[in-house]
């Protein structure tokens, strides 16, 4: 059987229960833009495309949310996107909460490193960041869709060159103290690649008490969250039931789908 990835497809290696392909590349701009390649390129051709994996030694010029660069940490980084089916339905908006919790469990055991999701995608070890999530989604005419869920992680990096980067608020798994034999070689990619297997395999379950159990914010906690020019400020009152952000502010409890928490 011939793999939806043609000759890029390596079949040897490790094997995934859910992850149907595994691309590795040295180098790329970024593995959202190689994920969405590859779905445009499925669509076209009216090819179903498994889940698939496409990891990059090197990626110089990841993204963040709003179209932001991601700079990752040196060659010390992990730089991975997922490319999954995203069937139709509300569990869509689901997907960005409930991977972010996935893998900040996933990835805490596998490093020994306490990790915890600040909302709504942001990776965080002792209140410095280490790692962001970005999710794009398409949806066909059918109803039927896939989704991107790309995942930068500092894995390697010192202090001086996080500072040389100009990131005094990232850290790295190795400055918080993961195990060094967990960091070298692929043994980090390869627990990023069995974090986004489980992830697939996961039920949504109750994502305001699952996000409790991993996130940065308390109850009560000021933040304050900007998307685009507008800029809400309030005190944290968890999620919805689809993973919007509840703060309690003086006109009453306002929900939040997407922003980013400049504050907290």
């Amino acid at each position: 059987m011939t793999s939806p990835l043609g000759h890029l497809a390596p079949f040897g290696g490790p094997h995934f229960a859910r992850v149907a392909n595994v691309l590795v590349l040295e180098e790329a701009e970024s593995t959202n833009d190689v994920g969405r390649a590859l779905v445009d390129r499925m669509v076209a051709e009216d090819t179903e495309i498994f889940p698939t994996c496409v990891v990059a030694r090197r990626q110089t010029a990841g993204r963040g949310r709003s179209g932001r660069s991601w700079e990752a940490a040196g060659t010390g980084a992990v730089a991975v996107s997922l490319v999954a089916p995203w069937p139709e339905g509300p569990g869509r908006i689901h997907v960005p909460i409930a991977t972010g919790i996935s893998l900040a469990r996933s990835l805490s055991r596998a490093f020994g490193v306490d990790l915890r999701l600040k909302w709504p995608n942001d990776l965080l070890a002792g209140g410095r960041k280490v790692g962001g999530l970005l999710t794009e989604g398409r949806s066909l005419p059918e109803g039927q869709g896939y989704v991107i869920v790309g995942l930068g992680l500092n894995v390697r990096a010192g202090r001086d060159e996080l500072d040389a980067l100009g990131l005094p608020s990232a850290t790295s798994l190795a400055l918080e103290g993961a195990d060094p034999g967990k960091l070298e070689g692929n043994a980090a990619f390869l627990a990023v690649l069995a974090a986004f297997d489980a992830s697939l395999g996961e039920q949504d379950g109750d994502l305001a008490a699952a996000f409790e159990s991993v996130t940065v914010h308390r109850p009560g906690d000021v933040l304050e969250v900007r998307e685009g020019e507008k800029v809400v400020r309030g005190r944290y009152a968890g999620l919805t039931k689809d993973g919007l952000l509840r703060l309690e502010t003086g006109s009453g409890v306002t929900e939040l789908i997407s922003g980013d928490v400049t504050t907290f």
